[in-house]
């Protein structure tokens, strides 16, 4: 074997990268995705009751946010199973509903009423 080169070996002009390039891509990465945090009026007291269940439903939401591979964390293999199936299917369906329009369509209806329910209120705010 020819031992002159050292493969190792770092030149003035190579570029020196840190070893934590790829860490530091992951974490650009998770940085991106966003931990969904539910929220509704009274939901700390109903997550000061319910812990356990919070988390399963900010876990499950941010996958899905994320188009991750779903984990909910149920203790029973066959419940879990079953919820991830359950999930998949779900999110299959959004996906096929999405490419046809319909919930772009009906978020336009949304803001259409919106539009509508404001104008309805500055009338009668009006008179």
């Amino acid at each position: 074997m020819n031992n002159s080169i050292n493969e190792n070996a770092i030149n003035e002009n190579d570029e020196v990268k840190p070893e934590t390039e790829q860490e530091a891509s992951a974490d650009s990465t998770e940085a991106q995705k966003e931990k969904v945090k539910i929220e509704f009026p009274f939901s700390e007291k109903v997550r000061e009751k319910a812990p356990k269940a919070f988390e399963v439903a900010e876990n499950v939401a941010t996958q899905w946010k994320n188009d991750e591979k779903f984990e909910v964390g149920l203790a029973h293999p066959l419940a879990e199973v079953a919820a991830v199936k359950a999930l998949e299917k779900a999110k299959e369906v959004e996906k096929k509903l999405e490419e046809k329009g319909v919930i772009t369509a009906a978020k336009m209806g949304v803001e259409i009423a919106k539009l509508q329910a404001q104008s309805l209120l500055s009338k009668i705010k009006k008179s």
